[in-house]
């Protein structure tokens, strides 16, 4: 047990350091494209970058599916013979789904450069060809994902985020170094991220590949007798993996047929900044996934829900300070990112409700957690429908009648809803007598102890108006590092893991 905890800590920790260096590389690096490319052209990055969100519809499960039957085959010391059959059918399953989302692409570009986008000054035909680029990326990222998720579930992710690491390097301090001192056609923007994908697909397919043991080879065919028994958990997957796309991505689709491509580009901003916080939170649910479906598969549910819990107060002492500063300082942070004012004051107040959207987002994310670790999705499918079909017609109507800020507004307060309504009742199924344990003993305390030091920052009047960009940063860095710091003392598993970091090293020193 001590060796599964230890590895454990290694791979959140890694996950941590992968993760939050491309979210730091990204956070410095995006503005910059702003500067190179123009408010239009950077539009089409964002638009891009909502494609990617929409890739996970065609996925169908699989890449979920992957890292959870590496897991239990882990955790059932397997001969790995099944999971090389079903990697092999997933591959030939996702050849077919790339090209047809390819040639799909394709066919429409011409119809979304033309009619979709409101397009003022970029010429048509390079947006169409920016387009195509855009699905031929999305086609190889399918392939990447699946890979990825073989790798967490070996759980060798200090290997894959040393591969994430330099991924992430090349697809954004290579691009900045395109755009600075070769071109700003965004068409060679994408080309250079077509090259990126193309490394990215290979790298990730030799790390899960090495990690498999050897074996009896699958061959070059379907396996119909080893995904049979998965196709359930697959379905379900794929059908809540589809309807959740719709449900956090719709908005920010809807919108960018709504907006002008340049204010889509201020949008697209917001939108980046507040899907960071959630995305700050994937080192711990990456690392905790497939060790609670290990431990179930050992009939340790006990340490399943401590982990879970564990994890719970970790992701708070993070998410929570984080979202604050987002929120509550939006304006004075996307100015101090950019330099752009306009940008930012037209920005801002979106970015106040993503945040805190994304925030909640994050948190209530545990509860799927519960579900994925058992298998069991039946649940998590319902609820998702539910939410889909309130969500849907409101943004839609909100989008074209009542303007961007409704539809922020409105996707902010069905994540609140959400969280209060329905974590209660998958705590109550899964996890009996949790739920206010988990709520005001592993949540709360970062709560109440982020307020008051919010209280207390607000009280003080900072001048960010008169403050360079640089001042700025460095005052919002220092209010959340206090902020993460007072949340790790009040919060007990981070607590006892500080001190016993301290101990140990004091211990080491004399």
């Amino acid at each position: 047990m001590t060796n599964s905890t230890s590895s454990l800590k290694w791979n959140a920790s890694a996950n941590f350091v992968g993760l939050g260096y491309a979210t730091v590389i990204g956070v410095a690096i995006l503005p910059l494209y702003l500067q190179y490319l123009g408010a239009e052209a950077f539009g089409l990055v964002g638009f891009f970058l909502i494609l990617q969100g929409w890739m996970h519809i065609f996925d169908l499960g699989m890449s979920p599916l992957l890292a959870r039957q590496t897991a239990q085959a882990r955790g059932q010391n397997a001969d790995f013979v099944e999971l090389r059959r079903l990697l092999r059918s997933l591959e030939i399953i996702l050849v077919i789904v790339a090209a047809l989302v390819f040639f799909a692409i394709v066919g429409g570009s011409g119809w979304i450069s033309d009619n979709w986008l409101k397009v003022a000054s970029l010429k048509g035909g390079d947006v169409s060809t920016s387009i195509v680029l855009m699905g031929a990326i999305i086609g190889l990222r399918f392939f990447a994902s699946l890979y990825r998720s073989g790798v967490q579930g070996m759980e060798n992710q200090v290997q894959l985020n040393v591969a994430n690491i330099f991924v992430v390097t090349l697809r954004y301090v290579g691009a900045l170094l395109l755009l600075k001192f070769f071109t700003q056609d965004v068409r060679n923007f994408f080309v250079y991220q077509f090259t990126v994908g193309v490394l990215e697909a290979l790298i990730l397919s030799v790390l899960f590949y090495r990690s498999i043991p050897a074996g009896e080879k699958a061959g070059i065919k379907m396996h119909w007798r080893s995904l049979q028994p998965v196709l359930p958990f697959a379905g379900g997957m794929a059908y809540a993996a589809a309807i959740w796309v719709l449900v956090t991505q719709l908005d920010k689709l809807v919108v960018s047929n709504v907006l002008s491509l340049a204010e889509y580009g201020f949008f697209s901003l917001a939108a980046i900044v507040g899907v960071g916080i959630s995305q700050v939170g994937a080192p711990i649910s990456q690392a905790i996934l497939p060790r609670m479906t290990f431990l179930l598969s050992e009939g340790d549910e006990q340490g399943m829900v401590l982990l879970y819990r564990q994890a719970t107060q970790a992701m708070a002492v993070i998410i929570v300070p984080l979202t604050a500063v987002f929120a509550c300082f939006s304006e004075e942070l996307l100015f101090a990112w950019t330099g752009d004012r306009g940008a930012a004051e037209w920005a801002g107040p979106i970015l106040f409700w993503f945040a805190l959207g994304n925030g909640i987002l994050a948190m209530g994310a545990f509860q799927f957690y519960l579900q994925y670790a058992y298998g069991k999705l039946k649940m998590h499918v319902i609820y998702i429908s539910i939410l889909a079909g309130v969500q849907i017609p409101l943004i839609i109507y909100a989008a074209y009648t009542l303007g961007v800020m409704a539809v922020v507004i409105i996707w902010f307060a069905l994540r609140l809803l959400s969280f209060i309504i329905w974590t209660p009742i998958v705590h109550r199924r899964f996890a009996q007598g949790i739920h206010l344990p988990w709520l005001f003993g592993d949540i709360g305390p970062s709560v109440m102890a982020t307020t008051v030091l919010l209280i207390a920052v607000s009280s003080l009047s900072i001048p960010f108006e008169q403050m360079s960009r640089l001042a700025a940063i460095l005052v919002l860095l220092g209010t959340g590092l206090v902020m993460l710091l007072c949340n790790t003392l009040v919060s007990r598993a981070p607590r006892n893991l500080l001190i016993g970091v301290i101990t140990k090293r004091v211990s080491h020193g004399t």
